[in-house]
């Protein structure tokens, strides 16, 4: 005779198992980028971030500079917009306000979302944004950041709280692959979306920021975070601070 418990208490552990695994598909991963004292905090699937410094010209040691893929398999959701991927830069020390610039010196773009995308949109939020000049996008320096042959327009927005980039006039097909910023690199002829952060020096605040990454069909509107959830992001950012000087720690102790 089968003994209900057992079936009961292997059902649980079966649903268990099943849970933690697909958690761990799906989980937030906090990454050091280096001795910088930035880290970045993003859903481990769909998006992988390389540190590459030393950066293409070894003398500017200014700018922490990074490699990222982002993969979108989720077509338009229930509002006819594609969801957008997020990546949150965590300044983890004060050290970091002597590396005040972050380059995304190339991308790989990956479209699965069984949608043509006729634009593309980079956002750049900071919940203090109003101190100390903020986060921002370095226009100037972002002159050369490439986004074709896919696209072949590029336009900054800038507002109170927001930083946008919005990139059209052209496609990427669904299943293509798009490659912005496949340029020479930082200190050569650009190719690279330049970020100043603005970090604070006293070690006593920290500068947080989200990156979000969103495809358009062309005529998409870009949901940006409300004023009020950066409450319940702030949570967030203090797990993501926490978990950046372990990650930070565990590396210099390796090293």
């Amino acid at each position: 005779m089968i003994n209900r418990r057992i079936v009961a208490t292997t059902a649980s552990l079966l649903v268990a198992f099943a849970f933690i695994a697909s958690t761990a598909r799906a989980a937030l991963v906090t990454q050091s980028l280096g001795d910088s004292g930035w880290a970045v905090r993003y859903d481990n699937v769909g998006v992988t971030i390389t540190h590459l410094n030393p950066p293409s010209n070894p003398s500017d040691t200014l700018v922490v500079s990074i490699e990222k893929v982002a993969q979108f398999t989720e077509g338009p959701n229930q509002f006819g917009v594609f969801d957008p991927v997020e990546v949150t830069f965590i300044q983890t020390a004060a050290e970091a306000d002597t590396v005040p610039t972050i380059a995304i010196d190339r991308e790989h773009v990956f479209n699965d979302t069984g949608s043509s995308w006729g634009g593309f949109r980079m956002i750049l939020e900071d919940p203090m944004s109003g101190v100390n000049g903020g986060t921002h996008f370095d226009q100037a320096a972002s002159a050369g950041f490439d986004v074709g042959p896919e696209f072949t327009t590029k336009n900054f927005i800038s507002d109170s709280t927001t930083e946008e980039l919005d990139i059209g006039g052209g496609t990427v097909a669904s299943g293509g692959e798009w490659k912005p910023g496949f340029g020479n690199g930082v200190g050569d002829d650009g190719g690279a979306l330049i970020i100043t952060t603005n970090p604070f020096d006293n070690g006593m605040v920290h500068r947080v920021f989200v990156l979000k990454e969103q495809p358009t069909e062309g005529g998409g509107v870009v949901i940006p975070l409300p004023a009020a959830a950066w409450s319940g992001l702030s949570g967030l950012v203090g797990l993501g601070f926490v978990s950046g000087l372990k990650a930070v720690r565990r590396n210099r102790n390796v090293a």
